[in-house]
Order: structure tokens, then sequence, then C-alpha cells
């Protein structure tokens, strides 16, 4: 779902999931009630269980709480500096890059998700992973969305590196800045392709 394999307002039925996943239906009735509290799914009493829409006030939401933590994250990050997760963002960074070029957008996605759970990792505060793990599940939708905009993904690249040049300077308050404004434009940018979406709709 949260991957793209099933798309918004899809109906989620119980008996094809479980053949799907060779399970009883009761653990994916369980997953299905587990989404919907994360509002990953959503309930009516005519279409039953359905995959979430994307929404501006949900992006909104979302990548506000979102842009706090990661600002918090980067900061924390670059006070404790340490030097295993820096390698590993500067690894993922430049895999991101080169599967822009290759344009695999899928690839990028999945190494860009684990990019922002790496930096959230190297703070070394489990709350603060455990928070944000919840919502990066939750906005990867909208990641897939934004990255079909051709200007955004130059954008992301040049971003990730400016984070990761302030962590590695040790500069916290510039990691908090780049962080935080990254988050930002996306959510910013996600906003604006989806209203133009919706209006576009209603011609």
């Amino acid at each position: 779902m949260v991957n793209g394999d099933l798309a918004p307002g899809e109906v989620l039925n119980e008996a094809e999931l479980a053949r799907r996943w060779e399970v009883s239906r009761t653990p994916v009735r369980e997953a299905i009630r587990q989404l919907e509290q994360e509002h990953l799914v959503r309930w009516s009493p005519r279409r039953g269980a359905t995959v979430a829409s994307i929404t501006v006030a949900g992006v909104r939401d979302l990548y506000e709480v979102r842009e706090a933590l990661e600002g918090l994250a980067a900061q924390l990050v670059a006070h404790r500096a340490p030097p295993e997760e820096l390698a590993e963002l500067e690894g993922l960074a430049v895999a991101i890059q080169e599967a822009h070029d290759r344009g695999d957008l899928a690839e990028a996605i999945k190494l860009d998700d684990q990019l922002h759970r790496c930096l959230a990792r190297a703070t070394d505060n489990r709350v603060l992973e455990s928070h944000l793990g919840r919502i990066l599940d939750r906005v990867l939708m909208g990641r897939m969305t934004v990255r079909r905009d051709p200007g955004r993904i130059d954008e992301i690249v040049r971003e990730h590196d400016r984070i990761i040049s302030a962590l590695r300077r040790g500069d916290a308050a510039a990691a908090e800045a780049e962080a935080a404004g990254h988050i930002r434009r996306a959510r910013l940018r996600l906003m604006e392709m989806l209203q133009r979406s919706s209006v576009d709709e209603e011609r």
C-alpha cells in the first residue's frame, strides 16, 4: 500500500489479500484495522475498507510534523556526528542520484526512504526514530507523487548534499535549517500538485 502496490481508493478485499499473501483472513483483518488507525485505510458502510487518498490537508498535517522532527534529527546528528552513519548517508545520497540519472524512480524512492530512516537512527534517540518512522510510512505515497515532478528531482539531490555537508561540519544550526527546509519544500510542492490536480478534475 505505502509502496504503491495498491492505489488510493482501491477496495481491500480480505479474501483476495489473504490469497495473495498466502495467510488466513484473520491477520489480514488485523492489519487492515491497524492501517485504519494509522489513517492509511478508510472505512465506509457502503464500500468497506479502501486505501486512503492523499489530501492537501493530510499532507499539510503530516509534513508539518515531519519538518519539525527531521530538523531536530539533523541537529542531533550534527552534535553527535557518528562516522558510520554519516558514511552511510553519503553513500545513500550518491545512490539516489545514480538511480535518478538512470530513470529508476522506484529505486530512488526506496533509497530516499532509507536515507531518512538512517538520519533518524543516527540520532540515537529511539523515541524520535519511532515517531519519525511511522510518519515516513505514511508519507511514502506522497513522496512517490512529488518525485514525478521533474523539476523537484534535481532539487532533492542538491538538498541532500547540503544537509550532509552541514552534518559533516558539525554545524547543528545549518543542518537543522537544511533538513527542515528540505521537507518544507517537499510539502509545498506536493500540496501545489494536489491542488492543481483537483482543479483539473473539476474542469
